[in-house]
């Protein structure tokens, strides 16, 4: 299984940095209760077994139990299907979830390498493997939706959205169909910036997580002190940067971008001219096979 690319990790990294700084905040010893961030957290249900892209979790008894309580997923080399697909579960599986999320973003092309055959090909196979400097060289940050070098589209972005869907007033659970009211917003990082719905909805998030600490609380019988300083607590009023979001975006595109261009440019270097590198493989293990039977 391949890795995630750098435009899959550039926002995800970016908002689970906000939320820890906001989590850190929370004014109660972690040997109490913890709320923490976790980028690999399994997930096993009785229909699903995931890792989410981002997990909140409160922990009690010193860490000791964990449940999830804000789930989020990025939908970048999987499509929005598989991972509203992945929310549903979630959602029916864990009733008590607080907050769900996925951040959809969306290539303008889907990209192809360039081959081992043509004109791009025979341009670059007798040069050496450009390093990222050389290759970023006349290019700026902001032309990140759409990453041209060497006369090929190594990367292309049409849009990319956040949407959020918190748990329902009253108690009732989360509601992926419904698109309207408190309970769901929706934000974009490109072609337009806009995250006050998300914003808003982040705070909500918040509150519905101090909510559920403050229950914890009082049915352990803490001192009255620590009720206190957490009723007391209220998270900022801005919770993700606009900018902060967008750069992180742009330096994804950008890493991703000149990934493909080394993977490709490295299998050029080693693929005789007019074989695929599939093709090269192939024959590879076929003459090593037959080799074995000699």
């Amino acid at each position: 299984m391949s890795s995630p690319s750098a435009t899959h990790e550039s926002v995800l990294g970016a908002i689970t940095r906000s939320l820890d700084h906001v989590l850190d905040t929370i004014p109660v010893p972690v040997n109490t209760l913890g709320c923490r961030t976790a980028p690999t957290e399994n997930i096993a249900t009785d229909s699903i077994k995931a890792i989410p892209d981002l997990s909140v979790m409160i922990s009690t008894k010193g860490g000791m139990f964990e449940r999830p309580v804000w789930l989020m997923e990025c939908a970048f080399s999987q499509s929005d299907c598989d991972v509203m697909r992945k929310l549903d579960a979630y959602v029916r599986d864990i009733p008590d979830l607080l907050v769900v999320g996925k951040i959809l973003i969306t290539q303008a092309e889907r990209y192809a390498s360039p081959g081992s055959n043509g004109s791009v090909a025979q341009q670059l196979r007798s040069s050496d493997i450009m390093t990222r400097e050389e290759w970023l060289h006349n290019h700026s940050v902001d032309d990140f939706h759409r990453v041209v070098v060497d006369g090929h589209t190594w990367f292309s972005l049409s849009s990319v959205e956040i949407h959020v869907w918190t748990r329902q007033a009253g108690g009732s659970p989360i509601e992926l169909d419904r698109l309207d009211g408190d309970e769901y917003a929706v934000g974009t990082l490109y072609p337009t910036v806009n995250l006050d719905d998300i914003n808003r909805i982040f705070l909500r998030g918040f509150e519905l997580i101090k909510e559920d600490i403050l229950w914890k609380l009082v049915t352990t019988n803490v001192d009255q002190s620590l009720l206190d300083r957490m009723e007391a607590w209220l998270p900022p009023p801005c919770v993700l940067d606009s900018t902060l979001l967008t750069n992180a975006l742009a330096l994804g595109a950008w890493a991703t971008a000149y990934k493909r261009y080394f993977s490709w440019r490295s299998e050029l270097k080693s693929t005789p001219y007019n074989t695929t590198p599939r093709e090269y493989s192939l024959r590879r293990k076929t003459a090593k096979r037959l080799g074995h039977r000699d």
